[in-house]
């Protein structure tokens, strides 16, 4: 998977892909431990699909994005022996699941709002695993185009 923001390739195929961050500088998540899955996550997190202006594309995109994201996980954890982690993963495929691929309003968003923190929490799990402190969306925001970290609402 490409990194979103620097174009970095996390994990090239053998012999082929990039091996240094696209535009100089450095990857944010470079070096971090499941930096595929922090940036996949990301990506979502600060997507327009949780803006006042998403329309019904902008949440397709989010809904086919988590998809790719939990399936990610879902290879992540075949390697890991983490319970909590499992569960909060079916958890998060059950909310996806309530969003569907056509549905819209409020509904879809608070679906697709759970599979995203289901999916942040098995992030955080792994990395309790390994020792490491959980993953804060807010260390990267200012490498994507968002002002600030997306509304929440009470749903």
């Amino acid at each position: 998977m490409n990194c979103p923001i620097c174009g970095w390739e996390h994990f090239p195929a053998a012999g082929r892909g990039r091996t240094a961050p696209a535009k100089g500088g450095s990857c944010p998540y470079k070096g971090t431990e499941y930096a595929e899955l922090r940036a996949g996550h990301d990506q979502i997190y600060f997507g327009r699909w949780r803006g006042m202006d998403a329309n019904s594309i902008d949440l397709r995109r989010a809904y086919h994005q988590l998809g790719r994201l939990l399936r990610d996980i879902a290879v992540a954890l075949e390697k890991e022996d983490v319970p909590a982690a499992r569960l909060d993963l079916g958890k998060a495929f059950d909310a996806l699941r309530g969003a569907g691929p056509g549905v819209e309003g409020p509904e879809a968003l608070r679906h697709l709002d759970h599979a995203l923190s289901y999916a942040h929490r098995v992030i955080g799990d792994l990395l309790h695993e390994k020792g490491l402190a959980p993953h804060s969306p807010a260390d990267f925001a200012g490498w994507f185009d968002a002002a600030e970290v997306p509304f929440r609402e009470d749903w």
